[in-house]
C-alpha cells in the first residue's frame, strides 16, 4: 500500500517546515507551514485552522506529485483537492477539504491510506 513520506510532504512546503529533532522525532514548524510572521510560537495565538488547511493543501499537492509516478490502481486518494466557494462581498472564500483513511475497527489505528 502506498503512503506519503515526510520528505514528500516537505517537498510541498516551505524549506525546513518539517525537521527531525533528536529527542522529539519528526517535528512540524507551524509558522513556516502557515507562512505567518511573527512566528506562531505561543499556545494562545490563533492560527490552528489556517495551519490545518495549509497542511492538508500540502498533503494534496504531495499526493498529486506522487500519483504522477504510480500506476493506475496504486494511486493515493486520501487527500482531496479543496472545493472553493464563490467569493463573498467581503472578498472571502471558503475552502473545504475531504480526508479519507482506513482504520481498524477495534483500535482506531490507521492501517493504510486509501488507494
Amino acid at each position: 500500500m502506498n503512503d506519503l513520506t515526510w520528505a514528500e510532504l516537505l517537498a510541498a512546503l516551505a524549506p525546513d517546515s518539517i525537521f527531525v529533532d533528536s529527542s522529539r522525532g519528526v517535528c512540524v514548524n507551524v509558522s513556516l507551514v502557515s507562512g505567518e510572521s511573527p512566528n506562531l510560537n505561543l499556545l494562545t495565538q490563533v492560527g490552528v485552522i489556517e495551519f490545518c488547511y495549509k497542511l492538508l493543501d500540502a498533503a494534496n499537492r504531495a499526493q498529486t506529485t506522487k500519483n504522477a509516478a504510480l500506476p493506475a490502481g496504486s494511486k493515493l486518494n486520501s487527500f482531496g483537492a479543496p472545493i472553493w466557494s464563490t467569493p463573498s462581498a467581503a472578498g472571502l472564500v471558503t475552502a473545504r477539504h475531504s480526508v479519507a483513511a482506513q482504520f481498524t475497527v477495534s483500535t482506531a489505528v490507521a492501517v493504510a491510506p486509501l488507494t
